[in-house]
């Protein structure tokens, strides 16, 4: 028989005593439609309930007139809920899905909420496994969020469906706005789903920050270990150092107490340096205002550039053939304040030189030391005019003879160059190379550093010379045999001393290639000190610093005053010590004796 009930919902079954909990007819069912349930006499039984909206509808187990026990209530929307049913009520474990979100959660229910331990998968396959607080994840869990590539992971409290409380984050590969990248570990507080409070950021390059959140971000007093060796410890505002350095500055000292005598000069750019002396370089992290910012472990680069020379060469097709050689071998030039450009130059802080070894410029200077005196040299002519004339023209066609035969030993210099080259790559030293510093305090320092001699066929040097001998050949070209004759007459009186001078030159050219060998090269270089920190810390890297160096050789005065320190051999004194050896010898064995 068919039951009216209230607000014309009908019940389908037997009728016993006034209520619907008997055995049914016919069973309404999915499955079987029409088909005859065999529920047992008087106690629970099965049947199915369709509301008047006909929007729900229930199948399953009733007592007293309720769905109580197993069943499911299904929607018009395709959303159900399977599980237990207590007093009319969803109580108990069961399973509910969403259809409008494709969701299916399962767990316990307290009066159809989901309330208690559960479990929801998510659509993309995203899961939360914990407990639930009247439809909202509260209290502790485990989110596992599925991305593209990878899985983001958060184990943790909950408060409201939100991260609140203790928990820790393992972060997907997409990049957040906050950062964060795959592998990232934040272990500490949460607020409201921020990180918030005292925590710790485990990167995944290695870098570790442990100290406050506010807003998702560092903020606070924190430390900062970098990957880079760089450790930053004070205090953060919106995610970076309250105050970071921004640039570099050099400070320089020569180590020549002479030096130091003298005025400082007007251009603080510009220092000098002394060949076999030693100079000190220190370096320091400022800000924008120029204070020290105590950053440690900043990896700093210290290297020396000299100026460079654009390739000469007369044929062509051999410059073009260079120019790719050298873009594969050479460094590429580094721009400077100056207005050219430099390439590395080699410096060391591991020479070891005595007083005898630092030139003095008496030696290069004195002219009795020169293979020619150009005392002993002929007087001055004399004669008449006529035999003036006729010297002073053989004196030019000599002159230009000269010049030619010149040129011509020029050339033939240069080929026979070649073997002495060789040998020299083999007699000139190389030293190892400095090492970079990390900061302590903002501060590194490098002492007794010095410029070695030049590598064998260091480019800029051949170059340098080659444009100066181009330039002296167009001269000399330029000048005519006109000019040659005007100006004979002057050079005829200097020409006995020009030809010692270029002597002397000559011997002088000699002792400075020796030098060189030994010593750096006379002439202007280019300190550089940059901020080579891998990776950059926070993704920047400081502004590097110039410094232009003089060459020179060593003034007079240190040369003697070091000799004055480190006094020469005194025989005397050696001999009178062996002397007193003897006597204590003889003494001892006349005591044996006796």
């Amino acid at each position: 028989m068919e039951l009216k009930l209230f607000r014309s919902n009908t019940y389908a079954g037997e009728k016993f005593r006034d209520k619907r909990n008997a055995r049914p007819l016919r069973q309404i069912s999915e499955r079987k439609e029409h088909s005859v349930n065999p529920f047992p006499k008087r106690g629970s039984g099965h049947g199915i309930y369709q509301y008047e909206n006909k929007y729900f509808r229930y199948e399953g187990q009733w007592r007293n007139g309720t769905k109580h026990g197993h069943g499911k209530l299904q929607m018009a929307d395709g959303s159900y809920y399977e599980g237990t049913f207590s007093n009319g009520e969803i109580d108990g474990k069961g399973m509910r899905f969403f259809s409008q979100t494709g969701s299916k959660y399962t767990g316990q229910f307290v009066k159809g909420e989901l309330h208690g331990r559960g479990t929801m998968v998510y659509t993309d396959g995203s899961m939360y496994e914990g407990e639930w607080y009247r439809n909202r994840k509260h209290g502790y869990g485990i989110m596992k969020t599925l991305g593209s590539n990878s899985s983001e992971v958060y184990e943790g409290s909950y408060d409201k469906n939100m991260k609140h409380g203790v928990g820790t984050m393992m972060y997907a590969k997409k990049i957040r706005s906050d950062g964060c990248r795959n592998g990232d570990r934040y272990e500490g507080m949460w607020v409201n789903d921020m990180r918030e409070g005292r925590g710790i950021l485990y990167s995944n390059d290695g870098s570790v920050y442990e100290g406050n959140f506010q807003g998702d971000s560092f903020s606070g007093r924190g430390v900062m270990h970098h990957i880079s060796g760089l450790i930053y410890d004070g205090l953060w505002v919106n995610g970076f150092p309250e105050i970071m350095a921004t640039k570099l500055k050099i400070s320089f000292d020569n180590n020549s107490e002479i030096d130091k005598k003298k005025k400082s000069p007007k251009d603080k750019t510009k220092v000098s340096i002394f060949q076999g002396i030693g100079f000190t370089v220190s370096v320091e992290c400022l800000n924008e205002s120029n204070r020290v910012i105590l950053d440690q472990g900043r990896e700093i680069r210290l290297t020396v550039g000299f100026r460079y020379y654009p390739p000469v060469s007369d044929n062509e097709k051999e410059d073009a053939l260079f120019d790719m050689i050298e873009d594969d071998v050479e460094e590429k030039p580094i721009e400077t304040p100056f207005g050219y450009s430099v390439v590395p130059y080699p410096i060391t802080d591991q020479i070891n030189f005595s007083v005898e070894d630092i030139p003095d410029d008496d030696e290069q200077d004195d002219p009795s030391k020169s293979p020619t005196d150009p005392s002993q040299g002929p007087t001055a002519e004399s004669g008449d005019e006529s035999s003036d004339e006729k010297q002073e023209n053989t004196e030019n066609d000599k002159e230009e003879n000269s010049e030619e035969k010149d040129e011509e030993d020029k050339a033939e210099g240069d080929e026979n160059d070649e073997s002495p080259d060789m040998e020299k790559e083999n007699t000139v030293p190389q030293f190892p190379p400095i090492t970079t510093l990390r900061t302590k305090d903002g501060l590194c320092k490098w002492d007794d550093l010095h410029l070695t001699p030049a590598p064998p066929k260091y480019r800029p040097f051949e170059r340098m010379e080659e444009q100066e001998r181009l330039k002296s050949q167009s001269k000399n070209r330029s000048r005519s045999k006109a000019d040659i004759r005007e100006q004979g007459s002057r050079r005829r009186s200097s020409i006995k001393n020009t030809t010692h001078s270029s002597m002397f030159d000559k011997f002088r050219m000699k002792k400075q290639k020796a030098l060189e060998e030994k010593f750096a090269k006379l002439g202007e270089y280019v300190l550089i000190v940059e901020d080579v920190t891998n990776p950059p810390f926070m993704n920047r890297r400081l502004e590097p610093d110039f410094l232009l160096m003089k060459l020179k050789q060593p003034p007079k005065e240190f040369k003697r005053e070091s000799k004055k320190d480190h006094p020469g051999w005194d025989t005397s004194s050696h001999i009178k010590a062996s002397m007193r050896v003897k006597e204590d010898e003889m003494l001892s064995k006349k005591h044996l004796k006796d």
